[in-house]
């Protein structure tokens, strides 16, 4: 090659950079996010080899996969989860501290979307609103991007796996109301009567439809990677009289008083949130304009089915498989409608799961059941013993309001910081457990350690407890398992806080990542991608490998 031919090349190529079109200049038509509720990122390499080609596998192969993706804070449960995932942030800073955090106020624990001023609209009374929620989510900023006009829509089973995604300002939640089996939604969105498009949806009636079945594995038994048989002791049945294993005769459910909300825990409670999904997309013809759009969508029966499985269950396995399958309708639908470079999706969980501890102890590993409630009995006796500590000389015997996710509550008249060091020295002493701390110990930053930084991106103060504390790993609370079967998610061990991340279609470069990543991460990314403001409390940082 010449020196003037060199020349020329490299001037071409500097015209060509100059002018290329950066990926925020003509942003995607529609950026999906898809949340599976539970998953474990180990589920996509044990169950590789029973997925298709179109669903997990053609995310991964086509898109970017974040490997090595974690959640830095307890609790990780689902409210907490979808809220950080959409702010990129943590509890500390947008509020949702727990599923059931407690209120000191009532001295009662209460459900973090209930919201005593909203109202349903269609079936069901049920009062739920994202008014707890503190920062902007993805969705609260794609509306500002597009002054309005982006389409911002939350679908799921769950109502705060639909709600918390699009945020205080998205255009319409939607989840299923159990009484009805119809999804419903809240006035908090300026709604009197539901949309024509989901009335329409709900006159189709699939919950007593897909209920009309029998639910079998799709594959021969030998395909499935079962460390335990179908039939064993660690797996307890979602419904009552009814053995865990297969198969599972839907219709004679018929009878249940709570029949509609069986749905959640079979593989068909994904199926209808697809049917849900794709019904928003073409209802609200979201991504089929310039205006970026936002579906966010939490599949939610996985979670429901884990609790009683645990991990290793064939129903489990089999669960997702049948997922996978609608995550290849779901983009089938989005390429077909919305165009293969006209979409940005990404995936991920809210938490993962714990091994069943029974199952661990048998297998002789390291694992157990903490009965923190056995504590309270402890703790009351510990303060009338130490009345000394207080000036005033209290005499009633009273001392813990509440023992509840990984808190401890103390009335006023119990909170001597010499006291307090005692409760906290005597949860560090209970088996089962790995460290305790006080609220103010909870500002030392990185003295903390790890489990103690992951403890403090989930504490809230007037949100939270006065003593916190942390499991060992493999360890649960007994007020959660089910007599030695099933499975939990809390703390931030990895087994609960490494899940997969997955980003695929417009702006994205594929390819793997194995580096630690935060799932705050992923709003960064996103926000990149699309020239949006960052969530105003987000912490994550964009991944550059993944950008295109």
């Amino acid at each position: 090659m010449t020196l003037r031919t060199f020349f020329l090349l490299s001037l071409a190529m500097c015209a060509t950079t100059s002018t290329a079109q950066r990926t925020w200049e003509a942003p995607p038509r529609l950026v999906i996010g898809v949340v599976v509720d539970q998953m474990r990122v180990d589920y996509l390499y044990r169950y590789w080899d029973n997925f298709g080609d179109g669903g997990f596998k053609r995310l991964i192969h086509e898109g970017a996969f974040l490997r090595n993706a974690h959640y830095t804070y307890v609790p990780t449960q689902t409210a907490p989860g979808h809220a950080s995932i959409y702010t990129g942030s943590t509890p500390s800073r947008h509020g949702i501290v727990a599923n059931h955090p407690y209120d000191r106020a009532t001295h009662r624990t209460i459900y973090v979307m209930t919201d005593s001023a909203a109202r349903t609209i269609g079936a069901g009374s049920l009062r739920r609103s994202p008014h707890r929620l503190l920062a902007t989510t993805l969705g609260d900023e794609i509306e500002r991007r597009t002054d309005g006009a982006g389409k911002t829509i939350g679908v799921a089973l769950k109502d705060r796996a639909s709600m918390l995604p699009i945020g205080r300002t998205g255009d319409a939640a939607y989840w299923m109301s159990y009484s009805s089996g119809e999804f419903v939604t809240s006035d908090w969105y300026g709604m009197t009567e539901l949309p024509k498009w989901v009335k329409a949806f709900n006159q189709r009636a699939l919950v007593p439809k897909y209920l009309d079945r029998k639910w079998e594995p799709m594959l021969p038994v030998e395909r499935y990677h079962l460390a335990l048989p179908d039939d064993n002791a660690y797996e307890g049945s979602f419904v009552a009289n009814t053995k865990a294993t297969f198969p599972y005769d839907l219709s004679t459910w018929k009878e249940d008083p709570k029949r509609m909300e069986l749905i959640k825990y079979t593989p068909w409670g994904n199926t209808i949130t697809t049917d849900m999904a794709i019904a928003a997309l073409i209802g609200e013809e979201m991504g089929t304009d310039v205006t970026t759009d936002l579906l966010a969508i939490s599949y939610g029966a996985t979670d429901e089915l884990g609790h009683y499985t645990g991990v290793r269950a064939m129903e489990l396995e089999d669960m997702y498989i049948h997922l996978d399958q609608e995550l290849e309708r779901l983009l089938i639908e989005l390429d077909q409608r919305v165009g293969a470079d006209n979409y940005t999706l990404f995936l991920t969980a809210d938490h993962g799961a714990v091994d069943v501890p029974q199952y661990v102890k048998d297998m002789k590993g390291s694992a157990g059941y903490v009965d923190t409630q056995s504590w309270k009995p402890k703790l009351d006796s510990l303060y009338s013993n130490e009345l000394d500590l207080f000036p005033d000389r209290i005499t009633n015997r009273y001392t813990v309001d509440r023992i509840i996710n990984g808190h401890i509550y103390l009335p006023d008249s119990a909170k001597s910081t010499d006291y307090m060091v005692r409760i906290r020295n005597f949860v560090k002493a209970q088996p089962g457990v790995a460290d305790a701390w006080l609220a103010s110990d909870l500002a030392h930053g990185p003295a903390l350690g790890s489990l103690g930084e992951a403890v403090a991106n989930g504490y809230m103060a007037g949100r939270c407890g006065d003593i916190l504390y942390s499991f060992l790993p493999g360890h649960m609370d007994t007020v959660d398992e089910y007599g030695g079967k099933g499975s939990e998610h809390f703390t931030s061990w990895n087994y609960d806080t490494h899940v997969p991340v997955i980003f695929f279609g417009q702006g994205i470069k594929p390819g793997e990542v194995v580096r630690r990543t935060t799932v705050s991460d992923i709003a960064a990314t996103i926000s990149m991608i699309v020239g949006c403001a960052l969530p105003d409390a987000a912490v994550g940082d964009p991944v550059p490998e993944v950008l295109r």
